[in-house]
């Protein structure tokens, strides 16, 4: 089989062509890989700022639970100490627990 001029050209044309298509196409390819890595690398940020703000939220949600738990104990402490402070009110009036007495015998 012997090949002709045109027929060598023609094939030489198409091999180029082909080794055009294939430099475009690893061109894009790269392209598109850092595309991806920008994306990734954006993901990764977002991520962090995400975590941190989480980090935030849970310290602000501690920190306003052991305020409102405060504010409870203290609540109680104050209505304890109000009501001791009454009894013994009570208990210092002259005769009040010779009242106590005749009225809860026994006690």
């Amino acid at each position: 089989m012997a090949l002709n001029p045109i027929g060598f050209l023609t094939a030489f044309r198409r091999l180029d062509r082909l080794f055009e298509l294939e430099a475009k196409h690893g061109r894009l390819i790269e392209a598109q890989a850092e595309r991806i890595q920008a994306l990734q690398d954006q993901l990764n940020r977002l991520q962090a700022r995400v975590e941190a703000r989480e980090d935030i939220l849970v310290a602000e949600a501690k920190g306003a639970a052991g305020s409102v738990a405060s504010m409870v104990a203290s609540q109680h402490v104050a209505d304890i100490s109000r009501r001791l402070g009454a009894m013994e009110e009570r208990v210092r009036e002259p005769g009040r627990l010779a009242l106590l007495a005749r009225d809860h015998p026994g006690t």
